[in-house]
């Protein structure tokens, strides 16, 4: 599974550092960069907001959000599959006729054939279809990134909300000398550090994942544009 996810990691980087015609517009650093604004935000938002956890309506809306979103992504992840797979076929389709002429008999033979599948060579035709597929790609690697967010980010909110720490305070602590530390100190430490990541995650993801819907959403509509204007 961990190789799946590397591979559609690498995927989403490919297609946020290319435009649409494959060429590099930007280094994965430049691309890390992007995201730390929303970074900021989430840990602003954590400090100032959230420190003392999320209401209990901001769980049950975010928990049914992300549940339904996770839904509605895998099937618009099968409707974006079988546009890709669509866009393998040829859009011209029908009866072509085919003169042949022997020259030593003088006879002209003609055949009539259905074909499935007509080669262009105009670029143009080509770099459309280059731009269709990359669309097209590119909404279905975004829909499946969306899908792994929404889905750690409800299962991090069911674990906290399981083991009745979503109102842990990680501030309300204090430092004691290093020969008076005990493992309870430990423990609060370790679920201190391990509330305020999870806090910052959930905002994060927040961010992203409207980001990618709204990738995903205009990938689509121009992959049908472009098929609605090859037709």
């Amino acid at each position: 599974m961990i190789k799946y996810l590397k591979s559609l990691f690498h995927k989403v980087v490919y297609y946020e550092t290319t435009n649409i015609n494959g060429e590099k517009t930007r280094s994965k650093w430049g691309l890390c960069l992007s995201r730390l604004p929303y970074l900021a935000l989430a840990v602003v938002c954590y400090i100032f907001l959230f420190k003392d956890g999320f209401p209990d309506s901001f769980i049950n809306i975010y928990a049914n959000v992300l549940a339904i979103l996770i839904g509605l992504l895998s099937a618009s992840m099968l409707f974006g599959f079988e546009s890709i797979y669509n866009n393998n076929k040829k859009e011209i389709e029908g009866k072509y006729e085919i003169s042949i002429n022997e020259e030593q008999e003088g006879k002209e033979r003609i055949y009539i054939v259905n074909n499935e599948a007509l080669d262009s060579n105009n670029s143009r035709d080509n770099a459309s279809v280059t731009q269709q597929n990359n669309y097209a790609n590119q909404f279905v690697c975004f829909t499946g990134y969306n899908i792994v967010l929404c889905t750690i980010t409800l299962f991090l909110i069911l674990f906290v909300s399981l083991f009745e720490i979503d109102a842990y305070d990680p501030y309300n602590t204090f430092f004691v000398d290093i020969k008076s530390v005990r493992w309870e100190h430990i423990l609060n430490f370790t679920i201190g550090m391990f509330v305020s990541i999870q806090r910052i995650f959930v905002l994060y993801a927040m961010g992203l994942i409207v980001k990618y819907s709204l990738f995903a959403t205009t990938s689509l509509v121009h992959v049908m544009t472009t098929k609605m204007k090859n037709k």
